[in-house]
């Protein structure tokens, strides 16, 4: 069961500010159901029922949600250097390579708009703010932490909305 992110820091109620929408209750129930198969300690972002980038098994969620992001930033590069010219992203000459990476960075990886997923709780903001700088929209994860508080701060400053499971995918 997904419930809009709350928690209580010294006496004081913090709530997310926006309801998901229909696309990004879709992609965060997707991302969960990937989250469920990858190993513990991990981010993913997923949207339009596509995984983007998996980050998985790290020690700290601002390293998997920045492992995450740049494997988004690696497989966007490689499917445009497939579609626009029959080859993978490597094998092209400089100039179209720097052509690719500008396209992708200005796309932002193809994350704005997608959801962020964590199979564990966010300890601190900085882990969602590497997914909220890059346009994400929404974030699902398990909550709990002493710090929620932060996290939904964060993410209303963003406009991005949260849920919390109230569960985890735990698998090692």
């Amino acid at each position: 069961d997904l419930r809009l992110a709350e928690a209580v820091h010294q006496g004081k109620i913090y709530r997310i500010q926006r309801e998901p929408t229909e696309q990004e209750v879709a992609d965060m129930l997707f991302g969960w159901l990937v989250e469920t198969g990858v190993t513990s300690n991990s981010v993913l972002y997923a949207k339009d029922g596509v995984t983007l980038g998996i980050g998985a098994g790290g020690q700290d969620r601002v390293g998997v949600a920045e492992l995450a992001r740049d494997k988004a930033y690696r497989n966007r590069r490689e499917r445009m250097a497939l579609e626009r010219y029959g080859c993978t992203y490597d094998a092209l000459e400089a100039g179209r390579k720097e052509e690719i990476a500008a396209e992708v960075a200005a796309q932002h990886g193809g994350l704005k708009g997608a959801a962020m997923v964590s199979d564990g709780f966010f300890p601190f903001r900085d882990g969602v703010e590497v997914g909220l700088r890059e346009g994400v929209t929404a974030v699902v994860q398990p909550g709990g932490s002493l710090n929620d508080h932060e996290v939904i701060q964060a993410c209303n400053e963003y406009g991005a909305s949260m849920v919390f499971t109230g569960q985890r995918c735990f698998r090692h």
